[in-house]
């Protein structure tokens, strides 16, 4: 099990999921917490949290502290937990995806993934499928633990938890960020499939039998917002490092203004962008359900 957890979040979704593991006494679990040199804040600063975007899309590694498990014992499965920033891999899960250590551990071997975040992913799963066919690693799972309020009510709730740890109803208004507690207590049915087809080394239907479990649920308006969004993080994320790297105060005006912007655009196109998903399925019906099906499922188009 590889994992990066900033606040916990995910590690409550991986422990729920890999409840009934223990119960087996021919299965094991062994943990990598991926841990990095310099620690990511938390709660962030506006400024910092804004920052690490520009680096996170161009996926530039950051240094990592060193492994606690042995990179060269061959695995029947791996499991690697992470949550998306700004629509990619979060820069610790990616900057492991970069290392040796990676090569040797994943290489010809299964592979799950278990994705915590406010409600975006689909863009940063493609991501991880793009490293996992380099290092030569068969993706056959993937089970999404995401906030399943308004998308507005979540961005409001998601800046609260990262920049002031606020989780529990902020300002007394809006509902608790995260994972519902009832998404937690479903995930060790998660697992009892993940353990079904361990035992008989065979995944080909896995992620079928997951989905029918909830493990994927994928909204119109966010799958739409997101494909905007991916295709315009990369020129503002080059935008800022022409000034300069992380933490340089050459960029810093230019973070402020992309941590402006960002925000004012989730909130005009939002409501937009709901109407749009709404009317797709009924003109483009086709083509909107088979961009549901891709994303519901393991392999790189």
């Amino acid at each position: 099990m590889v994992y990066y957890t900033q606040t916990g979040q995910l590690k409550s979704a991986i422990d729920s999921t890999l409840s009934n593991f223990s119960a087996h006494e021919n299965v094991s679990v062994d943990y990598l917490e991926i841990e990095t040199l310099v620690p990511y804040p938390y709660p962030w600063s506006y400024t910092e949290f804004f920052d690490v975007f520009p680096e996170t899309v161009k996926g530039v590694p950051c240094d990592l502290k060193p492994f606690s498990i042995d990179i060269n014992k061959k695995y029947d499965l791996v499991i690697i937990g992470y949550q998306p920033w700004f629509l990619s891999i979060c820069v610790p899960i990616n900057s492991f995806l970069q290392t040796e250590a990676a090569s040797r551990l994943l290489n010809e071997t299964p592979v799950v993934t278990i994705i915590a975040c406010r409600n975006m992913w689909l863009t940063g799963q493609e991501k991880m499928k793009v490293h996992l066919q380099r290092l030569n690693a068969r993706l056959v799972g993937n089970i999404t633990f995401v906030d399943k309020s308004a998308n507005l009510i979540s961005l409001v709730t998601v800046l609260a938890f990262v920049l002031k740890g606020v989780k529990e109803k902020f300002m007394g208004i809006f509902p608790k960020y995260g994972v519902s507690d009832t998404d937690l207590k479903m995930a060790p049915a998660f697992g009892d499939v993940l353990l079904k087809h361990l035992k008989i080394s065979n995944y080909d239907s896995q992620q079928n039998e997951l989905n029918q479990l909830g493990a994927i649920n994928i909204r119109g308006n966010l799958m739409l917002m997101e494909g905007r969004g991916s295709a315009l993080f990369p020129l503002y994320a080059n935008f800022i490092t022409k000034k300069g790297g992380q933490g340089s105060k050459e960029r810093r005006m230019r973070v402020k203004i992309f941590g402006i912007v960002l925000p004012t655009a989730i909130l005009i196109l939002s409501p937009i962008i709901t109407v749009i998903s709404r009317l797709m399925p009924l003109i483009f019906s086709r083509k909107f359900q088979r961009k549901i099906d891709y994303y519901s499922q393991n392999e790189l188009k």
